[in-house]
């Protein structure tokens, strides 16, 4: 029986990696070592996208779903080994170099073309891919037209053979911070006001802790002037820290 198309991938790829390893062995110069981390990267990236591939399609089938899982990233975890950040980063590739399919079942072409082409040929890493996703998923960026948002997209593309993934994503900001230039618009609302007072008690019940927030200036200025009043040294070699006698003194007006 001839063996199946995963069966005899792996085989292959077993030898592939074997002989790889072979060829890196204590007789190796070193151009062939140089030569084996090209290759290695190189087919790491091949990997790369069949991962992708294969998650865009499990994600658009809703596998991981119909077997109880309320994420990919928790199934991930439990198949691979993976962690969430691992997971998040594939999928981030999967949700964006992936060609998609609409509602209506039409073959729609991926959320960043020109970085998908890029990674399909190997120029671009997962890393890369995550970078260009931030850079243009960020608040700047939707203020962005779609034609300008298209046109950053191509120009990171076209800067991913030269860069790093972090290089990447410094120019990406730098770029798409200069096509908004006008920046968000001005937020004309009211500030809130808040008057919070929180109370944390210690699990042994010995103490605790109190933190508060006053945005109404007459409210905190009564506070303030009833602890003021009772926080003075009460000698003039009282030893007791500033905040030792406010807390004191707040006690003391709660009639302790």
């Amino acid at each position: 029986m001839p063996d199946s198309p995963l069966t005899l991938a792996h085989r292959l790829l077993t030898e592939a990696v074997d002989a790889l390893a072979a060829a890196t062995g204590p007789g190796a110069g070193d151009a062939e070592l140089i030569s084996a981390l090209t290759l290695a990267e190189g087919a790491a990236r091949r990997l790369d996208q069949v991962v992708v591939g294969a998650l865009a399609d499990l994600e658009r089938r809703g596998t991981f779903a119909e077997r109880g899982y309320r994420s990919t990233a928790g199934a991930l975890g439990d198949l691979l080994g993976w962690e969430r950040t691992d997971a998040k980063r594939r999928l981030t590739a999967a949700e964006q170099v992936r060609p998609r399919i609409g509602l209506d079942g039409a073959a729609l072409p991926p959320r960043l073309p020109a970085t998908a082409q890029a990674f399909d040929t190997g120029a671009a890493s997962l890393r890369h891919v995550e970078a260009v996703a931030r850079v243009l998923g960020s608040d700047a960026a939707g203020r962005l037209t779609p034609q300008v948002w298209a046109g950053a997209e191509t120009q990171l593309a076209t800067w991913i053979p030269d860069c790093t993934p972090g290089e990447l994503q410094v120019r990406g900001t730098r770029l798409v911070d200069a096509l908004d230039a006008d920046g968000p618009e001005p937020d004309d609302r009211p500030r809130p006001t808040v008057n919070e007072l929180h109370l944390h008690r210690n699990p042994d019940g010995t103490g605790g802790r109190l933190a508060g927030r006053y945005d109404d200036a007459a409210m905190f200025d009564a506070i303030a002037t009833l602890i003021d009043a009772g926080a003075r040294p009460r000698t003039a070699d009282d030893d007791r820290t500033p905040a030792t006698r406010q807390a004191e003194a707040l006690a003391d007006a709660c009639g302790f």
